[in-house]
């Protein structure tokens, strides 16, 4: 995830290219497709799990992609090629530590947030602690997922803005709309739906991208050559051992805490699925990120004066316009506002639900119907698309250089005391609900008295060199806000005694999560609902670029565009024929 790694600017200089009448084709024929994703799963969100939780029916390898899509956004591209360039192998060992985090939740996490019957990823709070716990933590994890949202879009316009030539407010609002659109019109199911889409068009954008990257060095054996010393360590620049440990500790709470990807565990049938889900999302971010970062490595050799220019942010976007023929930039555009449209709307159903069922079902109207419920999250939705775009534009008025800098660091304050709770609630029998609030607390003084420092402190030393407080003391404070969060949980717990009913109320919630989802929990349907959806949209974005290929200038271009277009046409094809095998099986029994 990148808001935990540090940039000197927030505000990205994205060099301005000219896009063509294929790239347009690709651009909004893509908007097109997510859209009718959005209509086709309209009239399916009949009850709130299915609006939320995809009626617990997504399918393991479905759950699996969007896991791993969610994970990204426009920025990531940017920022990531950024500080491969500038640092080397570096950039990987910081992406890779996704891939040990998503094990981690095959092997523990994904299985008990699927044994928690939930819809939303806060709802079994109040089972295992009290109603109070199950609020305070509902409302705790909102206000920086949906600035980091904000950050997101405003990433995305800039490279939109640029390459359509249009203004950025203008771009601000057309990426959150859309997004917003088919996340209120189709919930979970459109939502990992399009995931599949953009990680489709993720894919191509970067097996297009390291191939000609290869080629233009003179291959393999002459793309590393010359490279800075130490430049493919693990290591490297200012980001030393305390930095990377920290790293992966906030990655690991993170892939199995944060809401939008805990979504994707309790999403699929029963915990198989949920652990299978957790470990193909492991192997994407392991084989993917190499494939995505390599060009920028390269790049140095390609690239050579980005450095003296002051340029590294256009890292990426440079590397596109220097390999990529006219007409397949399309391709990259809708990849990278597609991988933020996947992190977007997988925030605003998570925490349209917590608002929907959490708040407004459990403290408003308990009784409401199932289909209020749907009207609630849709609007709920809504809202705080809204609030999204709204700050998203105040970004973009504001110009502030270090506002991202100062959010980079608040993620580091808020993300242990309102996710480890979350998690030691499911794996820990001890915890009791003293012990996650004095955790919360505790860690949130801690988290606060290390802003200060790093925000106020540090900078009015000048004997303290910028490069340590950034990086090694970002590190250091990491380190101790997890731990406080942890010395008051454990404090909580073994200081502040629990009475009988909480003894009852934890061993009654841990026997429903050691006992494993029966066949009678979950009605599973004789044909995957998503197939048919898959293959349509697989075929559509396959036409595009066939369409797209028509009105190339240059042979590469039509040569790439039909290639893809055509291999995407026969997996499409693949899904829609077995879809309909399986409906004809139905038919008939």
């Amino acid at each position: 995830m990148f808001y935990t790694v540090k940039q000197p600017n927030r505000q990205v200089p994205v060099t301005g290219f000219h896009l063509t009448l294929p790239d347009y084709i690709v651009i909004l024929g893509y908007f097109l497709v997510v859209l009718v994703v959005g209509v086709y799963f309209n009239k399916r969100q009949k009850a709130s799990q299915d609006y939320f939780a995809g009626g617990h029916q997504v399918s393991w390898w479905l759950a699996g992609i969007s896991h791993y899509m969610s994970s990204f956004s426009a920025f990531t591209f940017i920022a990531y090629s950024q500080m491969a360039y500038t640092y080397g192998w570096v950039a990987i060992t910081l992406f890779w530590m996704s891939t040990p985090a998503c094990i981690l939740g095959g092997l523990v996490f994904a299985k008990r947030w699927r044994r928690a019957r939930v819809v939303t990823p806060v709802e079994f709070l109040e089972k295992r602690f009290n109603a109070p716990m199950r609020q305070l933590f509902a409302w705790a994890g909102i206000p920086v997922k949906i600035f980091d949202d904000a950050l997101k879009v405003f990433a995305t316009a800039l490279i939109l803005s640029a390459g359509l030539g249009v203004e950025l407010k203008t771009a601000i609002i057309v990426c959150g709309g859309i997004t917003i659109t088919y996340t209120i019109l189709g919930g979970l199911w459109a939502l990992v739906i399009t995931d599949y889409v953009q990680f489709v068009m993720k894919i191509a954008a970067m097996l297009l991208l390291l191939p000609l990257a290869l080629w233009h060095v003179g291959g393999p054996s002459h793309a590393f050559e010359g490279l800075p010393p130490g430049f493919l360590y693990f290591k490297g620049g200012p980001y030393g051992w305390i930095y990377l440990l920290s790293f992966c500790l906030i990655v690991l709470v993170s892939y199995n805490a944060t809401w939008a990807l805990a979504q994707k565990y309790y999403s699929v049938p029963d915990e198989k699925s949920a652990s299978k889900a957790a470990y193909l999302s492991a192997a994407l971010n392991f084989v993917g990120t190499p494939l995505m970062l390599l060009p920028a490595i390269i790049g140095r050799k390609l690239l050579p004066d980005l450095l003296a220019q002051g340029r590294t942010a256009d890292t990426y976007v440079l590397l596109v316009l220097k390999l990529l023929p006219a007409g397949v930039i399309g391709i990259i555009v809708a990849a990278m506002f597609s991988a933020t449209m996947a992190a977007i709307s997988s925030d605003l159903n998570a925490i349209a639900s917590v608002l929907t069922r959490d708040v407004y079902f459990r403290l408003v109207n308990p009784q409401s119907s199932e289909r209020k419920l749907v009207s609630v999250g849709r609007l709920s939705t809504l809202a705080l698309g809204v609030i999204v775009i709204a700050l998203s534009l105040w970004i973009a008025l504001t110009q502030s250089q270090s506002l991202f800098h100062l959010m980079v660091t608040a993620f580091g304050v808020f993300l242990a005391p309102t996710l480890l709770p979350v998690l030691a609630g499911l794996t820990i029998r001890s915890l009791t609900w003293k012990g996650a609030l004095a955790g919360f607390i505790f860690g949130l003084i801690v988290g606060f008295t290390t802003f200060s420092i790093k925000t106020w402190y540090l900078p009015s030393r000048p004997d303290i060199p910028a490069e340590w407080a950034n990086y090694t003391f970002e590190g250091i404070s990491i380190f101790l806000n997890f731990a406080a969060t942890v010395l008051g949980m454990w404090f909580g717990s073994v200081f502040l005694k629990k009475d009988a009913d909480e003894t009852s109320r934890i061993s009654s919630f841990f026997q429903s999560l050691d006992t494993p989802i029966s066949s009678g929990e979950v009605h599973r349907q004789e044909h995957d609902p998503a197939r048919m959806a898959v293959g349509a949209a697989t075929v559509t974005v396959g036409l595009l670029l066939i369409l797209a290929s028509l009105f190339a200038h240059s042979m590469q271009a039509r040569s790439i565009d039909a290639a893809l277009g055509l291999i995407l046409v026969g997996l499409g094809s693949r899904f829609v024929y077995l879809a309909r095998q399986a409906k004809k099986k139905l038919i008939a029994a």
